[in-house]
Order: structure tokens, then sequence, then C-alpha cells
């Protein structure tokens, strides 16, 4: 072992921050240390929650999957490593392609590899093997048996939609109500679609459904159902209701006609209500979906000779519908974002500042 001692000049503090420290090769105990661990002996990191994993709202599996990409753990015979880590991923979050897409990826904020050069892209890898599902078709295990149990769950978004899911492949009978056309919630009528393409959103939804989950659209609890109706028919039920209202800002004036939340502004334009803003629009906000209103605004632009009615607001407020044909003279808007944070201190993600 005297040839993997540390030689004369060697600097006394071995570890991750070798190079940072300004050393320019690895010590001479870098395979010992990084490479060669083959005893009985678990590292640290094995036995405890990593950082990256610890920071997932959603509970993924991070170092699992990862570990299956890297091939240091082997898919069974007959399963490629993309579909055996895309199952280990989805043990937790049905939404990966969706995810991959839009999610802040905390994850990535608490990756050991931060304290070396940059985290790993846990959001991308994400994203891919999501993509690659929907192109391979590849479908969720099947259902346990059947446990004879009926489980409502109310809201069809992110939280409903995840909550059915879990459910089912524990083999309970599961009923979605929504109020709307379509399942997805504000993932459908809150996120634009060019940061989530439908025909994605709809692929992910479609594979949660093939369960056996089945879905009651256009269907407002309280008033087309009871609650009492669903406590009667099923053995338990799930509010899954989301935040769907916005938050008003707290400032006289805030309630003149033409001042909305994120929330209105994104749903009807998901909606297909509003098809043009004003001339100058003003987003007071420094979060993902601050970026959200103004890229929007800025890709809808404006008309100079609109009908009253067809103002921006008339349509956010669900009065009026702006005529699809005014959109041929519409021109660009000038939009500015202003927030009490700094560019490098907003809460959105770096990517889409």
């Amino acid at each position: 072992m005297s040839e993997h001692l540390p030689q004369p000049g060697t600097p006394k503090t071995l570890s991750f921050r070798r190079y940072r420290d300004g050393d320019a090769a690895p010590g001479p105990w870098q395979k010992e240390i990084f490479d060669a661990d083959h005893s009985h002996k678990c590292p640290t990191y094995v036995l405890s929650s990593p950082p990256c994993q610890a920071n997932c709202p959603s509970g993924e599996d991070i170092r699992g999957y990862l570990d299956i990409v890297r091939g240091v753990e082997k898919p069974p015979a007959g399963v490629s490593w993309q579909e055996y880590a895309f199952q280990r991923l989805t043990e937790a979050n049905p939404f990966p392609a969706v995810m991959g897409r839009v999610c802040p990826a905390p994850c990535e904020k608490g990756c050991n590899r931060n304290e070396i050069d940059d985290h790993v892209g846990i959001n991308a890898v994400e994203h891919f093997l999501g993509e690659y599902a929907i192109a391979q078709g590849l479908k969720f295990t099947p259902p346990a048996a059947s446990t004879g149990k009926k489980v409502a769950v109310i809201g069809g978004g992110p939280a409903g939609l995840s909550c059915a899911y879990h459910l089912a492949r524990r083999g309970h009978a599961v009923t979605i109500f929504d109020q709307h056309e379509a399942l997805g919630g504000m993932m459908r009528y809150g996120i634009p679609g060019f940061r989530t393409p439908r025909e994605v959103l709809d692929a992910e939804i479609q594979r949660i459904l093939d369960l056996g989950v089945q879905a009651r659209l256009n269907c407002r609890v309280g008033s087309d159902i009871s609650i009492e109706s669903l406590h009667s028919e099923f053995d338990a039920v799930f509010f899954g209701l989301g935040a769907q209202s916005g938050r008003p800002l707290p400032v006289p004036g805030a309630d003149a006609p033409n001042c909305v939340n994120a929330i209105q502004f994104l749903r009807a334009f998901n909606d297909g209500r509003m098809r043009h803003v004003g001339k100058r629009v003003v987003v007071v906000g420094g979060g993902d979906t601050s970026i959200d209103v103004a890229t929007v605004a800025r890709r809808l632009g404006h008309i100079s000779n609109g009908a009253q009615t067809s103002k921006p607001e008339q349509a956010i407020l669900g009065r009026a519908a702006q005529d699809v044909a005014e959109i041929s003279a519409r021109q660009g808007a000038e939009v500015t974002l202003t927030s009490v944070f700094t560019l490098d201190k907003m809460q959105a993600s770096r990517q889409e500042i």
C-alpha cells in the first residue's frame, strides 16, 4: 500500500473540493476512494436520503432511476434501461414528460454535484424518459387485484390524477369528478400549450385512464352532484381542488377592470377566449407564472382598432370572446415585467427568465 500513500507535497485535504482548491490532477487516492469500493460496506450516501431526493416534493426515487440510466443497476431480461428507469420514476410521479418541462427542479438545487462544478441534469433525464415512454407507447404496470373499494376524486388536475393513479394501482375503483370538459386542471388551463404540448399531456392522462380510472367531466360537485351522494356511493372521497383562484394585488386600485390576476389571464388564453391584449402590459411578479403571462402577452400582441366589447379584460372576465378574425391585424405588445427581486433572486427558473 506504500505506493498509494500521499506523496510529499500532496495537499492534506483530499476531498471533492480538490479541483476548486487549485490541484490540477487527481491525487494518488483517487481510485481507492472513488472508483474501487467493492467491499461489503455501503457508502454513507447509499444508506441516507440524498439531498436531491429529499428536495423533490413528488418523492421520486431520483437516485434509483439515475443509477439505472448510468448502468449501475441493470434492468431485468427483456426490458430496456429506458423502460426500467421509466418504471422506477413513475412509482411516484405519473407525469414525467410534463414535469420534465415545467418543474422548477428543486432536486437540482440540492444535488451534491453543485459542490464540485454543476448539478446533474435531473430534469432533462426526466423529460427524456417521459418522451421515450410516449414514443414507445409504454403503459403502467397493470393494477393489483380489485379490493372492492370505490373512491371518488374531486378535481381532475395534477393532484386528483396522481391520487387516482396511485389508488388504481392498488386495486381500488376510482372515479374522477371535474367541472371542465377535459382533465388536466392547471396543467391544461393554467400552463400555456407551448410549454406543455396538449398531445403530451393527453398521452400521460390517457395512461392513467387505461388503469381503469373513470372520469365524469362537466360535473361540478355541489351543484350537479352533492357531497352527500358521493359519501353514500363511495368508500372514500378525495378533494383535489387545487389553487385556481389566483391572488389579487393587495394595493389600492387592484380592482380596476383592466387589472386581473395571472390565473384569470392564462385561463382566458388557454380557453381560446382571449386572442390579443392591450398595447402596454405590466406584469407584477417574479415567478414562473409571471413569466408565462409575460410570454403569452408578448406572443399575442395587440390590435389598435378592436371593438369595445373585445377588450382583453372583457374576455378574461368571461363577458365576451374575441373574434379570431381580429388577430390578423395585431401588432407587438410592449410587456414590462416588474418584481421586488433582482434577476438573480427571482423565483422563476433561469431558463424561463
